[in-house]
């Protein structure tokens, strides 16, 4: 054998071994294809949740984790989910990082997603009123007003708003329920229907005074918002009103047939078999009408 020969022979060789290389790195990385890779985010001031899926993760090599890096303290805390929802309520004002790490552990690779998080602080955020008479016989109408939260001179990102309801679903609450719920509960038991608005105002500073009377007696649940357009976060106060002029007149006696509850749900509409201490369910009776009602 000549040298040419012997040389052409090594060169047919190396390209041989490299095209068996790259072959396997592309066998590699269609195996680590993480296009159907999905991070969702929401998020309600402080209280974030993200969550991840995508088919990607059907395979039992892949595994992930969820972290959180604190610009303020440099440091960097694992972060629990429950089968790929992750929930963090951020207590204290800052930057954050959350981060994802997906790696496959069979295919040696990895990939990352990040979302940064800005917590701003609400101080100062209160609503105040005062219950007045327009007919010198009860406290029949109301005047409040909210601070001007966080806002400095020249900051074009903040707005207020303010909202009341009242319907049948607050009227219907004991006394008790209605003032011993907490928001949290509220804000499950009720339904915010458009019908049951009887004032708005925003996003001008308008907002900030309202001046409201009552047409009747009744729960009436306010509303307050401080809303930052700029990094959309925003907080809000609930403020429970009771209004009680009307005088009884007259008493009216109705024989109807006994109403019987037949069946308990939950809020999603499912059936619920045991009871649990303060959960907000929903009761369906024998004549066709439901009522939410918490389970003291």
């Amino acid at each position: 054998m000549d040298f040419r020969s012997y040389i052409r022979g090594c060169m047919i060789k190396k390209l041989s071994m490299l095209v068996m290389l790259l072959v396997s790195l592309a066998t590699a990385n269609a195996k680590c294809d993480w296009s159907t890779l999905k991070l969702q985010q929401w998020n309600n001031r402080n209280y974030y949740k993200w969550y991840v899926s995508g088919r990607v993760l059907d395979d039992t090599c892949v595994d992930y984790m969820f972290m959180m890096y604190d610009f303020q303290t440099k440091k960097v805390d694992t972060l629990y989910d429950n089968r790929g929802l992750c929930e963090v309520q951020f207590n204290k004002k800052g930057k954050y990082k959350m981060y994802l790490k997906v790696w496959n552990r069979c295919q040696k690779c990895d990939t990352a997603i990040y979302r940064e998080v800005n917590i701003i602080y609400f101080p100062k955020c209160t609503f105040t009123y005062n219950m007045k008479s327009t007919n010198g016989k009860c406290l029949d109408s109301m005047v409040g007003e909210m601070s001007i939260g966080p806002w400095t001179k020249g900051d074009t990102c903040w707005q207020w708003y303010s909202y009341m309801w009242n319907g049948p679903l607050l009227d219907s609450l004991s006394q008790s329920d209605w003032d011993s719920m907490s928001d949290d509960q509220l804000y499950m038991y009720y339904d915010f229907n458009d019908s049951d608005m009887v004032h708005y105002d925003g996003p001008t500073n308008s907002a900030r005074l309202i001046k409201y009377k009552f047409p009747h007696d009744g729960h009436y649940l306010v509303a307050t918002q401080w809303y930052n357009k700029c990094l959309n976060q925003d907080t809000f106060y609930f403020t429970r009103i009771t209004v009680k002029c009307d005088k009884v007149t007259s008493i009216e006696t109705l024989v109807k047939p006994e109403v019987k509850v037949i069946g308990i749900y939950d809020m999603l509409g499912r059936p619920v078999y045991y009871i649990r201490k303060d959960e907000v369910l929903i009761y369906l009776y024998s004549d066709g009408h439901t009522e939410k009602r918490i389970v003291r």
